[in-house]
């Protein structure tokens, strides 16, 4: 199981809120797909993941502020 975490916006920034989530659990999603908005005090950007499966679980709820690097939700990969 992948885990999907919130990668670095800006070098001075070091949390953001969560605003909404792209996806829902048991929802397919590609690699580099926008998966989740985040918004800081200097940027809103849609996240794309890292990685190709189905979302299995949502750690963060939308509305939550989160540092970056943590574990957001995971992703069951597909198998090569």
């Amino acid at each position: 199981m992948a885990e999907m975490k919130v990668p670095q916006l800006g070098e001075s920034v070091t949390e953001g809120l969560l605003a909404s989530w792209l996806k829902q659990v048991g929802d397919r999603v590609e690699m580099d797909e926008p998966l989740l908005e985040v918004t800081t005090d200097k940027v809103n950007v849609e996240i794309p993941s890292d990685f190709s499966g189905v979302i299995e679980e949502i750690l963060v709820p939308a509305g939550t502020t989160v540092e970056i690097g943590t574990v957001v939700c995971r992703i069951r990969q597909d198998e090569d």
